[in-house]
């Protein structure tokens, strides 16, 4: 067998050097991508909300973007023209000009909305997101909604989750720092009076309110909007779980369901 000469010697070492050369190299982390980028968020919705002044109308002037969860859409039609969106610190309402948003923006989609230029106000007392302020009649300004030729400008879309669980509360201790929060509500059912009732006014398309009872204290309005496609449905006569959007209207605590899918009433009533 033929003994490999001393330059093939050499040669050998030299590869192996350049190949533990290389393989101890340290590996750097790739720069994050461009979506990476849009959805790393610089501003909490709980920050967000803090800038507002109840009653007052504030522009963001600041290059700062919040990313945040789908948690309601039109797709029922008992949220009109906006998404109701939350992170882990907190909930905004979102006017948007437009309909059938939930084919874009479902239940369940992440988003990074660019907030440079948006604007924050209330109504009834529950804060909302918007893109200006409407002055046409000067003693009831109103927040305008976002054109939806500026929604891609504005809103960037991420992945869709398969879920978005609810926070569970008591009505008790509900308070703003809940307000366009996905929760449930345990062990309540409607009073006599709304129970087995038309949830909503689908024949006049007039919106209604229920009354929703705890077992233990307190209640909250259901309200339902008359164009809600389940509107004409009756509500349910047991007792459970019912899981919601949390709004207000001034001192009134109300909760917005989404479908009939948000009812889980089939437990006996309280005693």
């Amino acid at each position: 067998m033929l003994q490999p000469s001393i330059y093939q010697k050499r040669v050998m070492l030299g590869l192996l050097l350049i190949c533990q050369f290389f393989s101890c190299e340290k590996v750097y982390d790739a720069p994050p991508t461009a979506l990476e980028a849009a959805f790393a968020a610089d501003m909490s919705i709980k920050d967000l909300r803090a800038k507002h002044v109840m009653g007052k109308f504030e522009q963001i002037t600041e290059a700062k973007s919040i990313v945040a969860v789908v948690v309601a859409d039109d797709a029922s039609d008992n949220f009109y023209k906006s998404l109701v969106i939350q992170d882990s610190t907190g909930g905004i309402t979102v006017r948007m000009d437009g309909i059938k948003l939930c084919t874009s923006y479902p239940i369940g989609r992440k988003l990074s909305l660019n907030l440079k230029g948006l604007w924050l106000g209330d109504y009834g007392k529950l804060i909302q997101l918007g893109a200006g302020v409407d002055i046409s009649d000067p003693a009831n300004p109103g927040l305008l909604s976002i054109p939806s030729t500026l929604f891609d400008q504005i809103i960037r879309k991420g992945e869709i989750q398969t879920s978005v669980p609810a926070l569970k509360v008591t009505i008790a201790t509900l308070n703003n720092n809940y307000q366009s929060r996905l929760i449930q509500l345990d062990s309540v059912e409607f009073i006599p009076l709304d129970s087995a009732k038309a949830f909503a006014d689908f024949t006049n398309k007039l919106s209604v309110n229920r009354t929703l009872k705890a077992c233990n204290n307190g209640s909250i309005i259901v309200r339902t909007s008359g164009y809600a496609n389940f509107a004409n449905a009756k509500t349910p006569v047991g007792n459970g779980s019912v899981t919601g959007i949390y709004s207000v209207f001034g001192t009134t605590k109300q909760l917005i369901i989404r479908d009939e899918r948000d009812l889980n009433l089939k437990r006996p009533r309280c005693k």
